[in-house]
């Protein structure tokens, strides 16, 4: 397969990534600072605690998903849906 790589791709993967996952834990840190700053209830303690993991999994995911795609650039695909 040729290279036609020239690092155009990488950049926005990389602000994308950083203001999502940015998002996600600073949505996290204030979910979690307002609820406990009161009285927690039980319940809802679990509730809260399961939604800041779904945020905290988001983060990590896109995270994955930029290491994933500058191992896909390194190898020399710049855009995976060129193939088809």
């Amino acid at each position: 397969m040729r290279k036609n790589t020239e690092g155009k791709g990488f950049v926005g993967a990389v602000i994308i990534t950083v203001l999502v996952a940015g998002f996600m834990f600073m949505a996290t840190g204030g979910l979690l600072v307002g609820y406990f700053s009161e009285n927690p209830e039980p319940f809802a303690t679990g509730v809260i605690l399961f939604v800041a993991f779904l945020y905290l999994a988001i983060a990590v995911g896109v995270v994955m998903a930029l290491y994933q795609r500058w191992r896909e650039i390194r190898g020399g695909e710049e855009d995976e849906a060129k193939k088809y």
